[in-house]
Parts: C-alpha cells; sequence; structure tokens
C-alpha cells in the first residue's frame, strides 16, 4: 500500500510539472514591413499633405515583440513591442504653407523626417487557449518620436513624446494537424476627436516552435492638439519569424 501511494504521488507530481510547462512560456518574433505613407500634418493654420507636399511614398521598417505568460493566478501576462516607424524625404515645394511659425515658399526644398516609432507595454490575460487563442488586456504605448521640417536656415519641429493607453485584443485560430494559422491583433483608443488603431492581420505556418508568418498591418492616427494635428495613415505587407517556446 505504501508503495502504491508513493507511485500515484509521483505520478500526481509528475502531472502537476506537465501541466505548468504547457502554461509557462514565451514567444519572440521579428518583422519587416513595406510601409505606405498617407495623410497630413499641421502646426499652425497649414495643412501639408504627406505625399504632395513632403513626397512621402513607400518605406522599409521592422518591428519585433517578446512576450512571458506564467502560471501565477491573478497577475497578468506580459508583452513588450518594438515599432519602427519613420520616414525622411528631400521634396522641392509646389506651394507655400507655414508650419511651426516656419514659412516656407514654392522656391523652398524642404528635408522632412515624420518618426512615429513607439514602444509598447503590454499587460493581457489569457481568456481561451485551445485551437482559438484569445488575449485581451491594455496597452501603454510610448512614441518617442517628432515631425520635422527644414530648408536652408529655417527649421520646424513638433515632438510626438506621449504615453498613450490603448485597448489590446490578441487572437490566433489553429487549423489542427497543419501546421497552419491565422491571427488577429488589435490595438485601439478614441477619445473625443482624436483615434488610434493598429491592426495587425496574418497566415503563418509553424513546424516545431518556429512560425513563419506573412500579414497585413494597417496604423491610422488621427490626433488634434490646439493648432497641432495629425491624421496619418501607414499600411503594408509584412514578412516575420516567431519562436515560441
Amino acid at each position: 500500500m505504501q508503495k502504491r501511494l508513493i507511485a500515484l504521488a509521483i505520478l500526481a507530481a509528475s502531472a502537476s510539472v506537465a501541466t505548468q510547462a504547457d502554461i509557462v512560456g514565451a514567444t519572440a518574433g521579428a518583422y519587416i514591413w513595406k510601409q505606405s505613407w498617407d495623410g497630413n500634418v499641421k502646426a499652425g493654420s497649414d495643412s501639408i499633405d504627406m505625399n504632395d507636399d513632403l513626397g512621402y511614398d513607400d518605406e522599409t521598417g521592422k518591428s519585433f515583440f517578446v512576450a512571458l505568460e506564467h502560471p501565477v493566478p491573478l497577475l497578468p501576462n506580459i508583452r513588450l513591442q518594438r515599432t519602427d516607424l519613420d520616414i525622411s524625404e528631400t521634396n522641392q515645394l509646389s506651394r507655400t504653407f507655414t508650419f511651426d511659425g516656419t514659412v516656407y515658399t514654392s522656391t523652398d526644398t524642404v528635408d522632412s523626417t515624420t518618426d512615429l516609432s513607439h514602444t509598447d507595454a503590454t499587460l493581457y490575460y489569457e481568456i481561451l487557449d485551445n485551437w482559438v487563442n484569445l488575449d485581451v488586456g491594455i496597452t501603454v504605448r510610448a512614441f518617442d518620436g517628432e515631425v520635422r521640417l527644414s530648408t536652408t536656415g529655417r527649421e520646424g519641429s513638433v515632438d510626438i513624446d506621449v504615453p498613450v493607453p490603448m485597448a489590446y485584443v490578441n487572437a490566433r485560430f489553429d487549423l489542427p494537424l497543419t501546421g497552419l494559422y491565422a491571427s488577429a491583433l488589435a490595438n485601439v483608443i478614441s477619445y473625443g476627436d482624436n483615434s488610434i488603431s493598429d491592426i495587425t492581420l496574418g497566415l503563418g505556418y509553424e513546424f516545431g516552435i518556429v512560425g513563419l508568418e506573412l500579414g497585413y498591418r494597417n496604423f491610422d492616427v488621427d490626433l488634434e492638439d490646439d493648432d497641432e494635428e495629425a491624421k496619418v495613415t501607414v499600411d503594408g505587407y509584412f514578412l516575420g519569424v516567431v519562436i515560441d517556446i
């Protein structure tokens, strides 16, 4: 009887360790994003078109993330993500406008940079964990960029360096026995006339702990603060690698 109890205890301990191993893990990923820029910015009375006035078109950026999940009750999981989101261009102006108190004329060649790079810190809970995986939580997105225009002897700039809280939803749908999956991730917020939405859709194939993912990301910003305004859309396809341990 004693030996049987010892054997049962060992089996129970083994089952407990196995269960914990299933719910403790880390995920990391990185991808290259082909970005198409569109929209306008304003720091004063004039709205500046990113395509017509600044000559913006396409750019290539990158993003990487790491997420940690654990079995501690009530304590949220954590996810960190960094996205490089900036574009620079030199363009000959075809009209006169004012930006941040500086006048730019049709005779000026303007160097411009728009930087919306940001770091996301997300606390989330795993709601579902089977062939459908669903996480919900809160993201704090810290921007550390600017909009800068310069020409000979003149320069104007607006800093974009504020933290923004956003709702976070991340879903993954596994196709059993195939290695294929679909994913959707959203960070969104809307308050008054201001809104930010960041939607990522992906299709992936997983072999072992490594997954290859192809997808589309759409990032929309609509912000107003007195005479400063940014209405920007950056979207495009991405290719990434994800490692799930």
